[in-house]
């Protein structure tokens, strides 16, 4: 624990102080499997958050995900929409299989319950999700429904949902390479003045929510799969229009009576 405190107070970014965690503890367990260590010591270690702070998020508006999806791959805009409509991490989303996805209930879900990982040898395997919190199932619009439905069609309940060429995985830096910043710059041709990320999709569907307004921020968060309210309040906070609204309007009421003078 007073390393992870360490790193951090030296500035290491949370994602590399998460991949260091990562390695030691494969290497940990190994070290335990083989009786070298009672126990692997990094075993319920507290990392920072990987969620990014409000200022380094991009949120966009319906029509600036309409401009980065007219430009991605015909093969990828089911997987972009995906993405946008339910908020999951870019390792959920290409861990789910077709099983995960109920499309026969009155409610339509996907069951988010895995991830990809990384070993000590970085290879790559599915395992759990980020968090406990990160296990979850989360409703499916009707839209997207209808987009999964010929996607799922004729497959077996234990292939990927979503695939590269070759039925294999969508690995982050190649899709990153070559498909999503060829979309994004298409976009910017075409008038988008930001610069977003794959993960600013999931900014973006969280954006969406808080500002429909409808759904309670723990209902969002439970959504997004967020270990605590406080995560989604720390990130997504300046977005609730009814709060700023509340907190102006009980600052108001507070100053009733008093009679301000500006002296100057």
């Amino acid at each position: 624990m007073l390393w992870i405190k360490s790193l951090t107070a030296e500035g290491v970014a949370p994602k590399s102080i998460h991949n260091m965690h990562g390695l030691l503890s494969a290497a940990m367990k190994t070290a335990e499997r083989l009786q070298y260590i009672p126990r692997n010591p990094c075993r319920g270690i507290q990392l920072p958050t990987l969620e990014r702070a409000e200022d380094e998020a991009n949120f966009l508006t319906p029509a600036e995900f309409r401009l980065v999806l007219d430009g991605m791959d015909e093969r990828y805009k089911t997987f972009l929409q995906f993405l946008v409509m339910t908020g999951t991490r870019f390792g959920e989303a290409t861990a789910i299989r077709v099983a995960d996805i109920d499309l026969a209930s009155r409610v339509q879900t996907a069951r988010i319950n895995k991830a990809w990982r990384r070993d000590a040898q970085s290879s790559y395997y599915i395992g759990p999700t980020k968090t406990g919190a990160g296990k979850r199932t989360i409703g499916i619009n009707k839209t997207l429904a209808n987009l999964l439905h010929p996607l799922m069609l004729g497959r077996a309940d234990n292939d990927l949902l979503f695939t590269a060429t070759q039925s294999t995985r969508i690995a982050h830096k190649p899709f990153w390479q070559h498909h999503w910043v060829p979309a994004v710059q298409t976009a910017q041709s075409n008038g988008l003045t930001k610069s977003p990320r794959i993960h600013d999709l999931r900014h973006t569907h969280a954006s969406w929510l808080i500002q429909d307004g409808a759904m309670p921020l723990f209902s969002i968060s439970r959504r997004l799969g967020h270990a605590s309210v406080r995560t989604t309040e720390q990130v997504y906070g300046h977005l609730m229009p009814q709060a700023l609204q509340d907190g102006a309007d009980a600052t108001e009421r507070s100053i009733q009576g008093i009679i301000f003078r500006n002296d100057s």
